[in-house]
């Protein structure tokens, strides 16, 4: 049954009004091909589940005793010379014994394996929302396409629920499974990280070859009007104005009419040290409101309709 089919989730959010029309449930799949400098999602980028570490919220073993340690059959968990747990990443075989025996909540296990079924039943809890502010259902990661039998799966059911359906993709996946899945997404939303494929390569750890051939070939399958193509607004990696240039004149090139730049942000940053990675962007600001305002007259002054800010 198509509802039994099963994918790796990190989290449910529900109330999102950003990632799409309306009020949206926003679900967060597993897994992604690329390693963008500025992700704010780092335990995306992992296909399967891993422990994320708290460590300011760890109380250290004399006052807990360190329950944490003594359940770690992998001997994975150590204390340092403050008492406090340390995580070897290489040991750990992700059991989630010692989440459950953290009173804290320092130790925590990122995805779990859902069928559809399960899914869908979180997200008709707003149905009622949905119905009011025209929102539905929004997969995003990570990177959906990482998974496009459970995407498939879980976008056609809410279309089956009469759910809005919205696809948040990179567009790096071989060209059967973005198409697949495109025929149970009303409103598609793809991020172009750069136009040069050298510097993309740089930024993302892969080239952005794929996904531009991919989006060549999205209007065989899509109305120009079903789809948001999205510019991140990094100072000092893709913000220049000639960046916005170049990948606002490949689009309307191609036929679309609508764009969304999103600004750089910091929100995720604090979350790498909690998986044991490194944030390489440390220093780097969020553009001003000015510079935001003069990019989006830059992509409206090339025929674009600039999406940002609509709920």
């Amino acid at each position: 049954m198509t509802g039994k089919t099963t994918g790796q989730v990190f989290n449910i959010q529900r109330y999102s009004i950003h990632d799409g029309a309306g009020i949206r449930t926003l679900v967060f799949l597993k897994g992604c091909p690329f390693r963008c400098l500025w992700c704010s999602n780092p335990e995306s980028q992992k296909a399967g589940p891993e422990l994320g570490y708290i460590e300011s919220r760890c109380v250290g073993a004399v006052s807990c005793g360190a329950p944490c340690v003594a359940v770690c059959a992998a001997g994975a968990l150590s204390l340092n010379a403050e008492d406090r747990a340390v995580v070897d990443r290489q040991g750990c075989d992700v059991c989630g014994k010692c989440a459950g025996a953290c009173r804290k909540g320092a130790l925590k296990v990122v995805g779990r394996e859902m069928m559809v079924d399960e899914v869908m039943a979180e997200v008709e809890k707003d149905r009622a929302f949905y119905r009011r502010s025209g929102g539905g259902m929004t997969v995003g990661g990570g990177e959906p396409l990482a998974q496009p039998e459970f995407t498939a799966v879980l976008l056609k059911a809410a279309q089956d629920a009469f759910l809005h359906t919205a696809l948040e993709t990179c567009g790096h996946a071989p060209w059967r499974h973005l198409e697949a899945v495109l025929r149970h997404v009303d409103q598609l939303q793809f991020d172009l990280k750069h136009p040069d494929p050298v510097r993309h390569r740089e930024l993302t750890g892969q080239s952005n070859e794929l996904a531009l051939s991919n989006l060549e070939r999205v209007l065989s399958v899509k109305a120009p009007g079903d789809v948001i193509i999205r510019f991140p607004v990094v100072p000092g990696y893709t913000g220049e104005i000639e960046d916005i240039q170049d990948m606002a004149r490949f689009v309307v090139r191609l036929g679309f009419t609508q764009v969304e730049l999103v600004p750089y942000h910091m929100l995720g940053a604090s979350k790498y040290a909690q998986y044991g990675m490194v944030y390489r962007l440390d220093g780097c600001v969020p553009p001003s409101e000015t510079v935001m305002a003069g990019l989006r007259r830059t992509v409206e002054d090339l025929g674009l309709a600039e999406m940002t800010g609509r709920i």
